[in-house]
């Protein structure tokens, strides 16, 4: 089961996760099932330490959890600025919060749950240490508008990079090196995976595929394909 609530103020999500044998959106093998690309980063609770999930460029598999998950999701762009970092250091892969800003940030177990932190434990430790992080910031809304710019669900067409590096007054490879920064890869993937999430989320809505890849912008079904398997093989 999951379930998850937006918080406005963090240009975020709270999302929780509780076991299930698999998951129904996609199969990794038994026992095992896939976290597709997003183009975001979250914070996550687990084993009672918090830890950052890097942007992934694929799809890689999860095989569960034994008590339920619970994670903030961010908008594209924003995490790394509330890290201070570059999200391309750690893009496809799970670092402890720890080791990026200093300090301990771990959740104390609840008594009564065997040292596995509960789930309003983990919630809270997440919303402070997200709400502390913000109120420090100050956010550039650059990536927020490059993201928004790529992502067909906000009804802007299909572009090559050199038309959106225009229209931010950068040159193509300035582009790709501060999407490498905002988001953890260049402009041009971003841009595939948050099309191949529309038409996904389309799909579980109930149209055709050829229909999803129609309003998205692919040349045809196929060419959706195509992106799917580059995106989780």
């Amino acid at each position: 089961m999951y379930r998850q609530t937006r918080i406005p103020r963090l240009r975020a999500s709270l999302w929780v996760s509780a076991p299930v044998e698999s998951d129904s959106l996609a199969e990794a093998g038994p026992g095992a099932s896939l976290i597709v690309p997003d183009g975001c980063m979250d914070l996550i609770v687990i084993a009672g330490q918090i830890v950052i999930a890097g942007a992934d460029s694929m799809a890689r598999p999860f095989h569960g959890s034994a008590v339920p998950t619970v994670g903030l999701r961010f908008d594209s762009g924003v995490l790394p600025q509330l890290l201070t970092t570059s999200a391309d250091e750690l893009a496809d892969r799970v670092t402890p919060l720890d080791a990026v800003i200093g300090g301990r940030h771990s959740v104390a177990p609840d008594d009564g749950e065997e040292g596995a932190a509960s789930v309003t434990g983990s919630v809270r430790a997440l919303l402070d240490m997200a709400c502390g992080l913000s109120d420090r910031a100050l956010l550039d809304p650059r990536p927020m508008a490059l993201a928004e710019r790529l992502d067909v669900r906000s009804g802007s067409a299909a572009q090559t990079v050199t038309e959106t590096a225009d229209q931010f007054a950068y040159s193509p490879r300035q582009l790709r090196r501060l999407s490498a920064e905002w988001f953890g890869y260049g402009p041009k993937h971003l841009a595939k995976i948050l099309r191949w999430q529309a038409a996904r989320d389309l799909i579980e809505a109930g149209r055709s595929r050829t229909e999803a890849a129609a309003e998205v912008g692919y040349a045809d079904a196929a060419h959706l394909r195509r992106d799917e398997r580059s995106l989780i093989g």
